[in-house]
């Protein structure tokens, strides 16, 4: 783990403030992103609220979801109900949350995609909304806001991540789930969430800093919901940024003006969807106050890489069932798309296409049905779209090959051709 640590701006800008009494004097500069040990597969995303990653991370998250081939993994803790009696306030925020997300998959997209899943699932013996878009995945906890004193408000009778935490308090979300009896009943259930969306290789994840004296006078949800992240991966490999909440509106504008306008579109789409659903408009002084400002922390804690897991289904349904809908879900939407260019003479890109979570083989094979190449060797991949590249150089000669993908007992073939 790193000893000693500087703040930083995310994209190597120094903050300029010489008595800031959080950074210890003397310490080398941290590594930059592009210096980090191996390019990452995947990214997290914890917050306490459907609008925290918005306006402190906005434009971090954005970077981290333009890369088609990284997933992105965000997990919202509670609604956000405030003291609003109704369920359509807390509703339509995390209806919001999924309209940044859409929109900041969409920012760097040649064309906004339509196609998008819903799922619940359960973990840890909660039940959790999953929504799929793109390269991305949110999860809905749905607990009550604590308020900023962390005490709770009467909407959520008084329940709170702080109360949990401190006084073993049980809290139950909103739409009357299973309530987390304890502090290491949510951890596990942070920790299993993530592990059923991993991939192989170091998680990044963005959280909220816990500690006031490096970020004073923030939301006491804001503090517990990095607090919870890092008791949820102790001891596991992992890359922490840890980000500044409501004090960043006292401290110099660090992001650039295409920074900025990522931060504010993904923003925009929260708003909208609250007043489409006619709740009142967040698009104001207070809340614009935190564009442009982001200041993070970047933590290395060294340990075991979290390994991924088979989904967990809700048991209602039982494993033959479940095995039943995979089955039938691979047979008509599993699909290994022509290689282009198709004859090739330097290279050729392979597509195909999980409609679930699965281990994959894919090879090329002579057409004497002999192994030439081995690209997947029961690799568990995530849903969605995934490339290769065929480099003619390692062909051992000119001619016809068939590229296989396999999946269970599912097989799809194509022929490529190779010139010379």
């Amino acid at each position: 783990m790193t000893k000693n640590l500087l703040w930083i701006l995310l994209l190597g800008i120094v903050y300029p403030r010489p008595t800031a009494t959080y950074a210890q004097t003397g310490s080398p500069a941290p590594p930059s992103c592009s210096t980090t040990q191996s390019t990452p597969k995947w990214t997290a995303v914890l917050t306490a609220h459907p609008d925290d990653w918005q306006l402190f991370m906005g434009a971090a998250v954005c970077e981290e979801v333009r890369h088609p081939r990284r997933k992105t993994v965000f997990i919202c803790l509670t609604g956000g109900q405030a003291n609003e009696p109704a369920d359509a306030y807390w509703q339509s925020r995390e209806a919001g949350h999924r309209a940044s997300v859409r929109q900041a998959a969409d920012l760097f997209a040649s064309a906004a995609s339509t196609a998008a899943a819903v799922t619940r699932v359960v973990i840890n013996g909660h039940s959790i909304d999953v929504y799929r878009y793109q390269n991305t995945v949110a999860c809905y906890l749905h607990l009550p806001d604590g308020g900023v004193n962390g005490r709770g408000l009467a909407r959520g009778n008084f329940q709170s991540l702080q109360q949990l935490r401190d006084y073993g308090r049980p809290l139950t979300p909103l739409n009357g789930g299973a309530p987390y009896v304890s502090w290491d009943d949510l951890s596990q259930t942070i920790r299993g969430l993530l592990a059923r969306e991993a991939i192989k290789g170091q998680l990044t994840l963005h959280i909220p800093q816990a500690e006031a004296r490096c970020n004073p006078g923030d939301h006491s949800d804001h503090y517990l919901a990095g607090a919870l992240a890092q008791y949820a991966m102790r001891q596991q490999e992992c890359r922490f940024f840890q980000y500044v909440g409501y004090d960043v509106s006292r401290r110099p504008v660090n992001l650039t003006a295409s920074q900025q306008n990522n931060q504010r579109q993904v923003y925009k789409a929260y708003c909208q969807t609250m007043t489409e659903q006619r709740q009142g408009d967040p698009w104001d002084t207070k809340h614009l106050a935190f564009i442009g400002h982001q200041y993070v922390q970047v933590k290395h804690q060294t340990g075991q890489l979290l390994q991924p897991e088979r989904p967990v289904i809700a048991s209602s349904i039982s494993d033959e069932e479940v095995a039943q809908d995979e089955d039938a879900l691979l047979d008509e939407k599993l699909n290994l798309l022509p290689s282009y260019p198709n004859p090739f003479a330097q290279s050729s890109l392979l597509v195909y296409q999980l409609p679930l979570p699965a281990a994959v083989w894919l090879r090329v094979l002579d057409m004497q049905g002999r192994e030439i190449l081995l690209l997947q060797n029961g690799t568990i991949q995530p849903a969605g779209q995934h490339e290769v590249w065929l480099d003619v150089q390692r062909f051992p000669a000119a001619g016809n090959y068939v590229t296989e993908l396999r999946v269970g007992r599912h097989r799809r073939l194509r022929t490529v051709s190779v010139i010379r």
